[in-house]
């Protein structure tokens, strides 16, 4: 894929960027290290592509078909391994979705859904309740989730390998659409920024 071919691309599908970004980057401080993006069993999304970010902190993941149009109702699991080196521990989580949704006149609109899942130990435990924001005019969206993390026992002695889990629906109603799109691949539409420090 392109860049001549992105414009002709988000006609047809949706592209939806994965940014992972940690909120401090110090040249002396070891980087997470991301395995293969995969996406869940009966998940209405693709991953296109996968690009790792240059501050050692960051994936771009790009997915295909993630929207909702008139009433339909879709969902993206994605699943992403993370190592976490030893000496650190994640402390928060802050997730940015944004897309656009479209709402026709006497629409109920759209909806994007999400949850979050850690596992494995070295992420240590998520305290997230699941989120819903609504949507009933034509606009571009930016949502911000917080993610606290609590540490799990023992994670300082040797990091280690955790699972991130995120759990998207995007709902639309009849006469109305939802996107979690971008046309600049490298802005990404949903930022996720983790907090790490030393033990």
């Amino acid at each position: 894929m392109n860049f001549k071919q992105f414009g002709v691309l988000l006609s047809v599908s949706t592209i939806l960027g994965i940014n992972v970004i940690a909120t401090k980057v110090l040249a002396a401080e070891p980087s997470i290290t991301f395995g293969e993006a995969l996406v869940g069993s009966g998940s209405n999304c693709n991953v296109e592509d996968q690009l790792a970010g240059e501050d050692g902190r960051s994936l771009s993941i790009v997915l295909d078909n993630f929207s909702a149009f008139s009433g339909d109702r879709k969902k993206c699991i994605l699943r992403v391994q993370t190592f976490i080196p030893s000496g650190f521990i994640v402390q928060n989580v802050q997730v940015l979705y944004q897309g656009t949704t479209e709402v026709e006149r006497g629409s109920k609109g759209t909806s994007l859904s999400r949850t979050y899942s850690f596992s494995g130990g070295a992420l240590g435990q998520a305290v997230a309740r699941p989120k819903t924001t609504k949507f009933t005019s034509d606009k571009a969206f930016a949502e911000q989730d917080e993610i606290t993390v609590i540490a799990a026992t023992g994670l300082c002695s040797g990091g280690g390998q955790g699972l991130l889990g995120i759990n998207l629906i995007a709902q639309s109603s009849s006469g109305s659409s939802i996107f979690v799109d971008t046309a600049d691949i490298n802005a990404g539409d949903v930022l996720i920024s983790f907090d790490l420090k030393r033990c």
